[in-house]
Order: C-alpha cells, then sequence, then structure tokens
C-alpha cells in the first residue's frame, strides 16, 4: 500500500460516518420539530380550556344581571308587605319563593358584597350620595340596590349612600 493516497476501505468508512452523521442531525432536526409540535399543542389545549372557561364565567355573569333585577324587586315587595299581611299564606309563599331564590343563588356560589358598614370601595360600590354623619368619611351608610359576587368576580356592585363625616 502506497502511504498518503487513501484507500477504499476509508473512503467507505468515512461515507458512512458522514452518512450516520447525516441521519442522526436529521433525527434531532425532527425530534426538535416533533417537541416543538407537542409543546404548541398543550399550550393551545390549554388556552382553549382558559377561554372556555372565561366564556362560561362570562355567560354565567350575564345571566346573573339579567335575574338580579326582578330578585330587587322581589325583595322591595317584601320589604314594603303590610304588618297585618304578614300572616297571609300568599305572602308566606313568596317569601318562600325569595328563600328558593337566594338558594339558587348560593348554590351556583353567588353571594352579595357586604356594604352598610363598610369602608366605600370602587370595585365593589356604586356611591349614589353622601350625608354628613357620626361615622366615619367614607363608610357605607345605607345600601340601595345589593351588589353581588360570583367567585371573585363582581357580577353587579352595590348602589349605597357614604358618609361625608361629622357635619361642620
Amino acid at each position: 500500500m502506497q502511504q498518503g493516497f487513501p484507500q477504499p476501505e476509508d473512503e467507505i468508512e468515512e461515507a458512512a460516518q458522514a452518512h450516520e452523521e447525516n441521519w442522526q442531525a436529521k433525527a434531532e432536526e425532527f425530534k426538535d420539530k416533533w417537541m416543538r409540535t407537542a409543546a404548541d399543542y398543550d399550550n393551545y389545549v390549554k388556552r382553549q380550556q382558559r377561554d372556555r372557561a372565561k366564556n362560561e364565567m362570562d355567560m354565567r355573569i350575564q345571566v346573573l344581571r339579567e335575574l338580579l333585577p326582578p330578585m330587587d324587586d322581589l325583595d322591595r315587595a317584601l320589604a314594603h308587605t303590610p304588618a297585618d299581611l304578614e300572616d297571609n299564606a300568599w305572602v308566606q309563599g313568596v317569601i318562600l319563593i325569595e328563600k328558593k331564590f337566594k338558594a339558587v343563588l348560593e348554590h351556583f356560589r353567588v353571594k352579595p358584597i357586604q356594604a352598610v358598614g363598610q369602608p366605600f370601595d370602587p370595585n365593589y360600590h356604586e356611591a349614589l350620595m353622601t350625608e354628613p354623619s357620626d361615622r366615619p368619611e367614607g363608610e357605607v351608610l345605607e345600601e340601595f340596590k345589593k351588589g353581588y359576587m360570583l367567585d371573585d368576580q363582581v357580577v353587579r356592585v352595590a348602589s349605597v349612600k357614604t358618609s361625608s363625616g361629622p357635619a361642620e
């Protein structure tokens, strides 16, 4: 054999090694693409789940906003029931309906916002008026319309009257 000249076995081995490296590089490329596609799909699924949950919450809030005004009317009607009719069977039936309505709201995790005696918070309260009082400035004195929460989302803020502090 002559030195310095590549031998056929060396050329075959080098070609086989280059061929193997080429396939390994392609395999790594395909594996990388597959992993990226799998990650993209996982992100897509998570995004779809978040969007579905948000849409469900938005729909629930929309339905609740439609149901709350009749609930307000029922509360007002019962608050103005004449004393001589409180034991009337019809009035007792309306009271029972109100209790069932509130139980349904509670079942769906709807809770009233506590307002009277609380510091005014624009995230939960809408101040319709203020009035001087012996209570600290900004404290809610009266609730005109009840506010409600669904889990941690405000469905409707409470309409309130707040204290402007002591009269001077």
